[in-house]
């Protein structure tokens, strides 16, 4: 009788151990999902920007987004997740009528 309740209490806590699994998963899921989507309302605002910059002949081959502050094209963009002000020397070009954020090239070691 005693080794049938201990069985019965394995059964229980296992359930118990993967179902926290499985909610700490969708939890982790859900926040890297959230988090990626303020990045993006973020990324689609300063490429609106640079479009309209571009469009208006006002900006030229690669810029910064300094350069789209300094231009009065948009207002300083906040990190969502950090709450720092966006790095100004970010790059942006304008290739083939699609607004791009420059490749970062690699520093040499």
């Amino acid at each position: 009788m005693e080794r049938n309740k201990k069985l019965k209490l394995y059964i229980v806590i296992s359930i118990i151990c993967v179902a926290l699994l499985f909610v700490i998963y969708a939890a982790y899921k859900v926040r890297r999902d959230h988090v990626k989507n303020l990045h993006l309302v973020v990324e689609k605002k300063i490429k609106e920007a640079a479009k309209e910059c571009f469009l208006k002949e006002e900006c030229e081959g690669k810029i910064t987004l300094g350069e789209l502050y300094d231009k009065e094209y948009l207002e300083i963009q906040i990190d969502p997740v950090t709450k720092e002000n966006m790095d100004t020397d970010l790059c942006i070009e304008y290739i083939d009528e699609i607004i791009e954020f420059c490749e970062e090239k690699p520093e040499d070691d």
